[in-house]
């Protein structure tokens, strides 16, 4: 524990306090996964299975009770990062991964669906496109349910998931290449209160 001073920039290890003995691996990504208004972290480990430490008041105050092995997402997939949202608006923290597959430079992207604050792991949606960096999740169409937005081959592509019904298409009017790594964003240029896509191309700002 950290003995009390004045000075307030004085350094303090609390990593025992918070995960014990589980502290190790990479962490990748916080929410509210079970709804209980506390931030949980997600923490990959080996590149390979990932585990949900949810908060609790008692120490640890994070103990791990949500795991994805990699024999529940694929033995052969190296996660390269995660975010956590609902993508099939059930109001329920979904997972989405994503990944390479071996021997693959395309990005892979994985969904596990929330169920009663566990993660349905037979259930499991690979996304029919592979994309040529890592994905953009945000509201694109304004339903207020997170999408994917990337570059497949020469094109950028947006894939829905409302309902669990996975539906990819063509993103932009025009063919575009994307900027790897990409610096795509959304913000609200004119001040309407709707964000503007604002996708980067290899030369300039599309």
């Amino acid at each position: 524990m950290c003995s009390a001073g004045l000075d307030l920039m004085s350094e303090c290890d609390v990593t025992r306090d918070l995960f014990a003995l589980e502290n190790y691996g990479t962490v990748a990504a916080f929410g509210d996964f079970n709804s209980d208004k506390q931030t949980d972290i997600f923490i990959i480990r080996k590149r390979s299975e990932l585990l949900i430490f949810l908060a609790d008041l008692k120490p640890p105050y994070y103990k791990p009770k949500v795991n994805l092995t990699k024999e529940a997402i694929s033995s052969d997939f190296s996660i390269t990062s995660v975010v956590p949202g609902d993508y099939d608006g059930d109001s329920q923290m979904d997972v989405l991964l994503t990944g390479h597959l071996k021997d693959s430079l395309l990005t892979t992207v994985f969904i596990f669906w929330g169920n009663n604050q566990t993660l349905d792991q037979n259930e499991r949606v690979e996304i029919n496109r592979t994309f040529n960096d890592q994905p953009l999740v945000m509201d694109f169409n304004g339903d207020m349910i997170p999408d994917i937005f990337g570059s497949n081959g020469g094109s950028s592509e947006v894939c829905y998931l409302k309902t669990r019904k996975q539906n990819c298409e063509k993103a932009l009017r025009y063919d575009v290449k994307m900027r790897i790594p990409h610096s795509n964003a959304f913000i609200d240029l004119n001040k309407d209160f709707t964000a503007e896509k604002t996708p980067v191309d290899s030369v300039s700002t599309v």
